[in-house]
């Protein structure tokens, strides 16, 4: 099969792909561990509040598996 100049190869997909989601996740998991700072301050500072509606709402639909 004779493939079209400037065409990327497989490989190089298949790299940029695991390029590109290893980025994603690298900034995925640095917002995760900002938000866990953010919270751990607020614990320290004794004005983290819980919302007991969301996690009412969570935890209930969590228990009927929707």
């Amino acid at each position: 099969m004779i493939k079209s100049i400037g065409t990327p190869t497989p490989t190089l997909l298949a790299n940029e792909n695991k390029k590109f989601f290893d980025n994603m996740k690298a900034q995925e998991t640095k917002e995760i561990s900002e938000k866990t700072d953010t919270i751990k301050e607020s614990i320290k500072k004794d004005n983290y509040k819980i919302d007991l509606q969301k996690t009412s709402e969570k935890m209930a639909l969590n228990l009927l598996n929707l």
